[in-house]
């Protein structure tokens, strides 16, 4: 189960607090206020967050340009009115 702390005592704690993220690779709640405002997680479980993310957005580009290309396909449209497009987009 996640422990969650306050700002104040997370701050007084912080050494063991790394320590014990990084040893049990369970994540910290730290809240201010009576909210959530931030996580300590362990740096390997940081990068795992960074390549989902990455991954992410790389298959909604990806989905993105198959949705552009299906459109086009299906408009008809010429290779040059495609271009002029992308051209006006890029200087905008």
């Amino acid at each position: 189960m996640e422990e969650i702390l306050g700002v104040e005592e997370a701050r007084r704690k912080l050494g063991r607090l790394v320590t014990q993220v990084a040893q049990k690779r369970e994540p910290i709640i730290i809240i201010h206020k009576a909210k959530e405002k931030a996580v300590l997680l362990s740096y390997e479980e940081y990068k795992q967050l960074q390549k989902l993310s990455a991954s992410n957005a790389a298959q909604t580009v990806s989905k993105a340009l198959k949705n552009i290309q299906e459109a086009v396909k299906k408009a008809n449209l010429e290779q040059d009115v495609i271009e002029s497009a992308i051209l006006e987009v890029r200087t905008t």
